[in-house]
């Protein structure tokens, strides 16, 4: 009897001990298969690290070599690397920065990223091995500076292209200079739209903007998205220098192409309004808006259909609409001016078109409305100088002849006067918008002339 009552109380710390032993092979069981998988599933991440790092579309920039001279100021190979990417990167800022969306809109997410190679282990060199196993080959800025007469050149040369720029003339303490001029032409193989927009707004002459862009068209080879980008920026740069008919068979044909896009209706658009055809310009401008409802620049292009109608309240309350959108744009704060101007309030105008010279100082418009509005405040020598510089930015502009015609003119310089404004009617056939000037300006020399016989 008394063994029968020890059994329960022995039989006790034994199914304890077995539940024990049950937990730690339980635990043991985890723990293998903790640093079993573990290990497994970091490499696989760092696969897939390795992977993505292969496949993005990356560019390297080799150190560049350099002159002993430059290189015992400290100006090493690696130094250099790094103040080109610098310059790469500012090349972009230019574009992106504009005050006009659509470089944005277009360059989105379709750059290359940039890189100098550092030493050591890293998850791009671990990428840069595995490229050279599977036979991929690297994207690659390369060069060198080298001292030519006591002139520094820069060459730079890209994998699978070759040499890309050759640059010289540069003084010795103008490194960051030259690398200044040499970075855009990386963009001109690895990104040709952007190279285009740095080319449009940068070059700050009209003809030139168009011959390099047209350059591009013929040597570059193109795709069929970048080369709809640089015909679009021809258009713009002839819409910029009053171009009317030029622009339009730019415009029209891209158009035509590309029937979904606002941006080639609303420059379309612009060109008929050159041409003074306000009704047909209107009607772009409405279709550009349905297609594009948050493009803040159609404001300008219908303040200045209604404001050649001759309403300038309702003008400039439309040009305040895309103005409340973007304070900073100068095309549309050149119109206000504009508007401004023929409603007699000329100081305001002046303060407004100085602050879009600031967002865009090579604009010929701007230039020629501050010269208009120096005219109107009898400063003659200041208008004069702001038309020769809008005929500087646009030598083919026949509104900027036209302009500084008016300012030699107006201060009795007769002769001066003449050579201007027949050098606006060589250029071409007179457009009905500036007809009426034509003819006066005629008068007034021919009036001057007769005077003084």
């Amino acid at each position: 009897m008394h063994e029968q009552q020890q059994n329960p109380t022995a039989e006790k710390p034994a199914g304890q001990r077995h539940q024990v032993s049950a937990l730690l092979r339980l635990w043991a069981g985890f723990q293998s298969a903790l640093f079993a998988v573990v290990p497994a599933v970091i490499l696989l991440l760092l696969m897939a690290l390795v992977v993505r790092e292969i496949h993005q579309d990356t560019i390297e920039v080799a150190p560049i070599q350099v002159p002993a001279r430059l290189a015992e100021t400290g100006l090493t190979a690696e130094v250099v690397a790094l103040r080109l990417l610098d310059q790469i990167a500012a090349a972009e800022r230019v574009v992106t920065s504009e005050r006009v969306v659509r470089p944005n809109v277009e360059l989105v997410g379709q750059k290359p990223d940039f890189n100098v190679p550092i030493a050591g282990i890293s998850l791009r060199a671990l990428a840069d091995i595995a490229r050279n196993l599977l036979g991929i080959a690297p994207r690659r800025v390369s060069g060198e500076i080298i001292l030519d007469e006591d002139k520094l050149k820069l060459r730079l040369r890209l994998a699978g292209h070759g040499q890309i720029a050759d640059i010289g003339g540069f003084a010795l303490n103008d490194v960051d200079a030259l690398l200044a001029a040499g970075a855009p032409e990386v963009w001109r193989f690895v990104f040709p739209k952007l190279y285009a927009w740095h080319l449009a707004q940068t070059l700050g002459v009209e003809t030139q903007v168009r011959e390099r862009l047209t350059r591009m068209l013929l040597l570059d080879g193109l795709d069929q998205d970048a080369e709809r980008t640089v015909r679009a920026l021809i258009g713009r740069s002839f819409l910029r220098s009053g171009h009317g008919d030029a622009a339009y068979r730019i415009f029209a044909t891209l158009a035509a192409s590309n029937p979904q896009d606002g941006g080639f209706i609303y420059g379309r658009g612009r060109a008929q309004f050159l041409q003074g055809r306000l009704d047909e310009a209107m009607q772009d401008y409405m279709r550009a808006r349905q297609l594009d409802p948050a493009a803040f620049w159609i404001h300008t292009g219908i303040a200045q259909v209604i404001r050649e109608r001759g309403d300038y309240a309702k003008a400039l309350e439309e040009i305040e609409k895309g103005l409340s959108s973007r304070a900073d744009d100068p095309t549309a704060m050149t119109e206000k001016a504009e508007i401004l101007l023929r409603l007699g309030r000329s100081g305001e105008a002046l303060k407004l078109v100085q602050d879009a010279l600031v967002y865009d100082p090579f604009s010929p418009a701007a230039h020629l409305l501050l010269g208009k509005l120096h005219l109107a405040q009898y400063e003659t020598q200041a208008a004069l100088a702001s038309m020769t510089e809008a005929t500087r930015r646009a030598p083919s502009s026949m509104d900027a002849h036209m302009g500084r015609a008016e300012a030699f003119l107006f201060i009795g310089r007769t002769t001066e006067a003449e050579a201007s404004l027949n050098q606006a009617l060589s250029i071409g056939l007179v457009p009905p918008r500036l007809e009426g000037q034509v003819a006066r300006l005629r008068r007034a020399v021919g009036e001057i002339h007769s005077t003084v016989n």
